[in-house]
């Protein structure tokens, strides 16, 4: 089992004491942005740190222990809880028609009590409703509130025959939930409606007489036969309107709670990602994340992953919090491997999330999760301004792309079976390739939307990664194409921007100009046995140059340019027969064909590998190409990173910044089921060196180790400081309380890069910067030695 670590203690003081500690810093955003809704009053969704969700089952009225939940919100400092109310089962004395009270609820109302001691406590309370289900009697009553499969029949529950699946798009939505709201806010004194289920995502699409109306109405089209057909204009004329459907939802469920209480809100708990991110941040105030765990084919820093996505969707506009279930999902009443559950929850806290716990019953049958969960959230109170972010410090970005994973699909590694969900479909394998390698590399990278290119979120980056990414318009290749000329960096492989937004192939890449190679009109897509052989030295070589070949690709985009160096670090060994063993032999001399093409572009650098480099890495794992990744981010890059690690062991890194400290995460993901199966234990690791850059004119006045519990050894040269980290048990953090410190500003001429004892020089064909093109005040620097 996990380490006893110093930060595993109870913290003793009531929540009261949390409450008004909290309040000397309520309304700061983490990008240092206060919003209120009304008047001057700061936003509360701002306050809140740590949250506690309980989930009610029918049976649990009369049969739970309210004062074991009330004590354990002490305990922990919890600063907001979500309690079951409505929808399926109301846990209150509801009036509304057809709201189904629980079996069991007699003349109690469970729900009304817990609220009430909670704000009593100082506690945000939000009410959850999951509108997914519609009863017998609803059924018979209103049939067109049931979804309809494409025989007009109406759609059953998966597990539950007796209950129906509810239309997300009709009058049960738009008139009957925002009802139930009403009738929670009036009644209790919450903070707002948090909506499990809320938008139909478990019926796909629905053939109700209502859709279909008021679909034809939209667009003139019938609905589309089904969601295989990823091209079908009526497929993505239907996404489009039921996007549309769930914006007019939120709104309503707003307007309805906002009726009552001006300061309520809506919190939708899932189906966000794929709403557009520019809209989404005016109608969310705040991000409470779904992902309750991983499933067992999945890496353990999928947490991370959602903290990242929930990060660059709300770019700082509202606060995110990440949900970490304590039961095993499929033995709800069973609880997940401690050490499982709490790196999931530490990696998450590490990326940004707000902890959120979610219990499954109020009743309590195996509390061998209440401790460990006790401690850290304890742990997490008493630092808690370290976990008050402003500020991400990471300058990498991975591109993350919606529209590649609607409309392409790569296809798996050759002779390789798909290892999860994760791998399927559009560029997601080579999206999970990226963010393992960045991981294993530990860079600190956040995550871009490619729906949300504008210049102020991509100027905070001096790389992105755009893996795969082959779905592009022309807009968004000029957005990149921009950024690259005011001195962003880019890294890009196979077919990036290959196609349009809509998967049409192009003749050429639309970032052709950037990659210095044009498309040669071919893709080979089940390449097999082939090689990339090493010619070095080089900045992408570095690590590689006693290695005369390594592993090929096993999708190759053919390229043509006329001005590939004659050294060109990387070439193609073309593929040759691996069975029998006798013919496995190359049948032609290597080629010159360039695997990479690195260059300048205006000033910023370019990186294309014309194969699928990241997924290869993800679904086979070779160690070059890691290497091969982390060179090309470190030429990319110009500079260091602004925090680097030395040491032995998988851990996942991150770097932000508070309004008077620093904080540097190191969670240790050190075990051998940390990227497939559940964590059964957790493998110590360290020691560590850490390097971190200083803001710009601030200076430490102290480091501490949170998870330790002492000061930290360290170093300052300069703006960097070096910070010896002995031990990581699950989850170190690197406080540094900084002060600002007067700098006087002198002007530097830019110096050639030196990076890897190589000196890289501006090529000839590189496009000059029109004047008045770049505002480089506002984005990025270029890269000097």
């Amino acid at each position: 089992m996990t380490e006893q670590m110093p930060y595993l203690t109870s913290n003793r003081r009531t929540i009261l004491k949390g409450a008004a500690a909290l309040a000397g810093v309520a309304g700061l955003s983490p990008f240092g942005l206060p919003r209120a809704l009304a008047g001057d009053q700061p936003d509360w969704v701002w306050q809140p740190m740590r949250w506690v969700q309980i989930n009610f089952t029918d049976d649990d009225p009369g049969r739970y222990d309210p004062q074991f939940w009330l004590d354990f919100m002490r305990r922990t400092q919890t600063h907001g809880v979500c309690l079951s109310a409505g929808g399926i089962s109301a846990f209150y004395p509801t009036e509304v028609p057809f709201h189904r009270r629980s079996p069991f609820l007699g003349a109690s109302d469970p729900f009304g009590d817990l609220a009430k001691a909670c704000k009593a406590m100082g506690l945000r309370v939000l009410a959850r409703v999951d509108p997914s289900v519609v009863h017998a009697d609803a059924l018979a009553a209103h049939p067109e509130w049931v979804a309809r499969s494409g025989d007009g029949k109406p759609r059953k529950h998966p597990d539950d025959p007796a209950l129906y699946l509810s239309c997300p798009n009709g009058p049960f939505s738009f008139g009957w939930v925002p009802e139930v709201i009403r009738e929670i806010m009036s009644r209790y004194p919450v903070d707002g409606i948090f909506g499990n289920r809320w938008s139909g995502g478990h019926v796909g699409i629905c053939y109700c007489n209502v859709c279909k109306t008021e679909f034809r109405a939209a667009t003139g089209l019938d609905l589309p036969p089904n969601l295989l057909n990823r091209r079908d204009p009526a497929l993505i004329a239907y996404n489009r309107w039921s996007d549309a459907k769930r914006f007019d939802q939120i709104q309503a469920y707003n307007a309805a709670a906002r009726a009552i209480n001006p300061q309520a809100l809506f919190a939708p708990g899932s189906s966000w990602q794929r709403l557009d991110p520019k809209r989404l941040r005016t109608s969310f105030r705040a991000i409470y994340a779904d992902q309750q765990q991983r499933a067992a084919g999945n890496p353990v820093w999928s947490a991370g992953r959602g903290a990242k996505e929930a990060a660059c969707i709300m770019q700082g506009a509202g606060p995110i919090s990440g949900s970490v279930n304590v039961a095993q999902m499929e033995f709800k009443d069973s609880v997940q491997s401690i050490d499982e559950t709490l790196t999931f929850l530490h990696d998450g806290m590490a990326q940004g999330f707000r902890p959120w716990l979610i219990k499954f019953k109020a009743e309590v049958f195996d509390k061998r999760w209440v401790a460990p969960i006790e401690q850290a959230f304890a742990w997490h109170a008493r630092n808690e301004r370290y976990f008050r972010n402003t500020d991400n410090l990471a300058d990498v970005a991975v591109l993350q792309s919606l529209q590649t994973n609607s409309t392409y699909r790569s296809g798996g590694s050759v002779n390789l079976q798909p290892v999860s969900a994760m791998t399927a479909g559009g560029n997601e394998a080579a999206l999970n390739g990226a963010y393992q390698a960045l991981l294993e590399a530990r860079v600190p990278f956040s995550l871009v939307d490619d729906r949300d290119l504008d210049p102020a979120i991509l100027d905070r980056y001096r790389v992105i990664l755009l893996p795969n990414v082959a779905c592009l318009s022309d807009a968004q290749c000029d957005s990149i194409r921009q950024y690259v000329r005011c001195g962003g960096s880019i890294v890009a492989s196979g077919e990036t921007s290959l196609y349009t937004e809509d998967g049409t192939e192009r003749t050429n890449f639309g970032l052709a100009d950037l990659f210095g190679c044009d498309y040669a009109g071919q893709v080979d897509r089940k390449v097999e046995n082939s090689y990339i052989g090493i010619h070095g030295p080089h900045p992408l070589t570095a690590g590689l140059d006693d290695t005369p070949r390594i592993v090929g690709g096993t999708r190759i985009v053919r390229v043509k340019s006329a001005n590939v160096p004659p050294q060109n670090p990387l070439r193609l060994i073309r593929s040759y027969p691996d069975q029998p063993a006798e013919e496995a032999y190359p049948r032609e001399p290597a080629s010159d064909d360039p695997m990479a093409f690195v260059r300048t572009f205006g000033q910023g650098r370019v990186v294309y590998f014309p194969f699928n480099l990241e997924q290869l890495f993800w679904e086979q794992g070779p160690r070059d190409h890691l290497i091969l990744l982390r060179n090309a981010v470190t030429w990319a890059s110009g500079r260091p990173q602004p925090m680097t690690v030395s040491g032995a062991g998988l851990i996942d890194v991150s770097y932000f910044r508070q309004e008077r400290s620093l904080a540097a995460h190191l969670v240790n993901l050190n075990n051998p089921s940390a990227v497939r199966g559940y964590m059964h234990e957790t493998v110590p690791a360290g020691p560590f060196v850490v390097n971190l850059e200083l803001p710009n004119n601030t200076r430490p006045s102290r480091i501490r180790l949170l998870e330790a519990d002492r000061n930290a050894t360290f170093r300052q040269s300069g703006s960097r400081l070096t910070v010896t980290v002995p031990h990581v048990a699950l989850h170190e953090v690197i406080a540094v309380d900084i002060i600002p410190a007067q700098v006087k500003k002198t002007r530097r001429e830019p110096k050639p890069t030196t990076l890897l004892g190589l000196s890289w020089r501006h090529r000839d064909e590189d496009l000059p910067v029109t004047p008045g093109q770049c505002d480089l005040s506002k984005g990025h620097h270029l890269p000097s030695a």
